[in-house]
Order: C-alpha cells, then structure tokens, then sequence
C-alpha cells in the first residue's frame, strides 16, 4: 500500500469511527429522551412545589393514571371517589421522576403535565408551561359524586358539595410560579363540572410556569360544620341554611368559612 493508499484508508476509518459514534450518540438520545425530559419536568416541578410535599406512596383511594389520558383519582370525605382528567391533548405514558412526581412529557402544547400524591392522603395534578405558546388555560373534567356540583369561594378555593350541602372536598386556592419562583397571577373558574385554571403571564415571565390544582378530601371533614357553623352565625346571605333552598351564594359564603378556617387562612 502506497502513502496515498495509507492515508485515504485512515482518513475512510476515521470518518466511518466518527459516523459510528455520532450516530451511537442519536441513539442513545433518542432512547433517552422521554425519561430526561421527564426527570428535568420532575426537577422543575418539586422545586416549585417542593420535595416534601410529594409522597412516594399514594394514599389511600388515591391512583395516578399510567398514562395521560386516563384519570387521578381521589376521595371524597363520605368514602366516595372524584376522577380528575387531565388537560391533555396527547396520551403519552406517565413517567415516575424525581422524589415520586409522576410527569407526562408533551401531553399539551408546550406544556408538560404531572401529578403528585400528597402526604396529607390528597393529590395535585400540575402543568408545566414551557414557553409563551402553551395555552393559559387548562381545564380539568371532575367526575363527581351523583348531584354532587363545583362551588367557588371568595379565598379563591374551589369545594365540591353534595345534594345535601355536605362538602366532598376541595381543591385548595390556585397557585402558579415561574422558573424564578416568582408567583404568576392564577384563578379558577367552574364551568358546570369542569374547573378551568387561568394563568396570566407576561413579557418578562420567566419560562417554564408551574400551575397547580391540589385536591384536598381531609378538608371536607371538617368543612360540613364549618358550613352549618356559618350558616347559624349568619354567614349565609339571604338564606337561613347550607342546605338545597338556600341562596347560591350563601352556601358558597358558608364554604369558603369552612375551607378558609381550614387552610389556615
């Protein structure tokens, strides 16, 4: 083999050596990549909400769906179950990450979708802005007890009550932080039994966006004697009970005592 031989046969290794890894490389990327995103979703998100805050274990009645299309399932305070659809539009497997976060990486429009077990025996499901073209809006099905309805109060809080007036449980007062852990105005809206959380951003909103629906049951234990100790205190206006009869927005006065006093607000 002449000098000419010898470097066109280096040069063809070399270049054959560089393509093998380069595409070894595609691969392993393209193998990894569900689960990186779903650990940097992970990572994202506890840090908002914190790693304390999410239980390894779901508590009991508690489920987290093994894919985005299914539903969280919850308590409710009477031993019954409230299913939380998720606002996907895509249904990509859940992936388990970080301290238990449970993350369905581009289940929306440039938005990642989790969901956490809680400690307390309740669950959050959570949505991940990734940049200025997700959606604001994220709308999450209940699927409540039979005549149970979606009632908001003035914390903000959203609770769900049955025919009688008993609270089922709640959802806590919204909350949204960008990645500078700076809050992100956020509200709720009830759209017969579907609650809608808005996110308002703006220019300088530092991206991603946390957003969080937590539901609460243990709250609904105490909320019902909350609600009649409200409505005998006069709490109610222009009704004389939480019962059906009285006026919508007594009962919605008498629940927003209850779950304020037991949120600690």
């Amino acid at each position: 083999m002449n000098t000419s031989q010898r470097i066109f046969a280096a040069l063809l290794v070399t270049a054959t050596t560089g393509s093998l890894v380069l595409g070894a490389a595609a691969v392993v990327s393209a193998a990894e990549g569900p689960d990186d995103a779903g650990r940097r979703t992970a990572a994202v998100v506890e840090s908002a909400t914190g790693a304390e805050a999410v239980a390894r274990v779901p508590g009991e009645g508690v489920s987290v769906p093994p894919n985005a299309a299914g539903t969280v399932e919850a308590r409710t305070a009477d031993g019954g179950s409230v299913s939380i659809s998720l606002p996907q539009t895509k249904n990509v497997p859940g992936r388990k990450a970080g301290k238990g976060t449970t993350v369905y990486p581009g289940a929306a429009p440039s938005t990642d979708l989790a969901v956490q077990a809680t400690p307390e025996g309740g669950v959050r499901a959570l949505a991940v802005l990734k940049d200025k073209t997700a959606p604001r809006e994220q709308r999450y099905a209940l699927a409540l007890p039979n005549g149970a309805s979606l009632m908001a109060t003035d914390t903000g809080a959203v609770v769900a009550v049955a025919r009688d007036g008993k609270a089922l449980g709640g959802f806590d007062a919204p909350w949204a932080k960008d990645a500078n852990g700076k809050p992100v105005p956020t509200s709720y809206r009830i759209e017969g039994n579907i609650l809608v959380q808005s996110v308002r951003t703006t220019d300088s909103t530092a991206f991603p966006v946390v957003a969080d629906p937590k539901w609460l049951d243990e709250a609904a234990k105490g909320a019902t004697a909350g609600m009649i100790g409200g409505c005998v205190g006069g709490a109610i206006a222009g009704g004389a009970g939480c019962l059906p009869g009285a006026v919508a927005t007594g009962v919605a006065g008498g629940v927003a005592g209850a779950i304020s006093g037991l949120l600690g607000r």
